[in-house]
């Protein structure tokens, strides 16, 4: 049984997640997000410190929820290689549905464009990058047991993962910048074709 603490906080969440998808991080007060809780401001700081670390705590919870629907598919197919197409195309649906973790993407790409070159940095993506990273490599890992492909030294691994990641994460950069969401899915599977090409025996 939650506590009311807990069910307080989970009130404060979803309020400010409704919030942050209508009028972004940026526009959102703390103001705000105690009006739509129902509470008064010194309440909201009692739980968090700051709107940043409220979106922080919404962008956990999704993420969580994104990984283990990625594990979850993944455990069910037999082959590394379907086991990477389904990473692919879990991921970029599940991230569709996930206006958060577009709205951190976009974010992203207004700060990139708005500050000077290596200034970059964010905590939400770095977090995010790593665990992602760590699905590919154990897949990767998994068809090279399995015999599907090369046998490759770990340093080589992990550059394969990396150069797989970055392209992604590329494509993704591109598209919401000239505004081509719907085409994504379509680049990432050809993307995704090219490594394997590369990889298999």
């Amino acid at each position: 049984m939650k506590t009311k603490d807990e069910i307080l906080r989970e009130k404060i969440l979803l309020g400010a997640d409704k919030l942050f998808q209508k009028y972004g991080l940026s526009k959102t007060t703390m103001e705000d997000i105690a009006r739509e809780a129902g509470k008064g401001k010194s309440t909201l700081y009692y739980y968090f410190k700051s709107k940043e670390e409220i979106f922080d705590a919404i962008v956990q919870q999704e993420k969580g929820r994104l990984f283990n629907q990625i594990q979850e598919e993944i455990s069910k197919v037999p082959t590394a290689v379907e086991k990477l197409r389904t990473f692919v195309t879990i991921r970029f649906l599940r991230l569709k549905d996930i206006s958060n973790l577009y709205n951190v993407m976009i974010e992203e790409v207004r700060d990139v464009l708005n500050q000077q070159p290596g200034d970059f940095a964010c905590p939400y993506r770095k977090q995010y990058d790593q665990k992602e990273a760590n699905i590919v490599k154990s897949i990767l890992q998994y068809g090279i047991v399995t015999g599907e492909f090369r046998v490759f030294s770990e340093s080589d691994l992990d550059m394969m993962v990396f150069v797989f990641m970055s392209a992604q994460h590329g494509l993704e950069l591109d598209l919401i910048i000239y505004d081509k969401l719907d085409e994504l899915l379509t680049r990432l599977n050809f993307l995704h074709e090219i490594m394997l090409s590369g990889i298999k025996k």
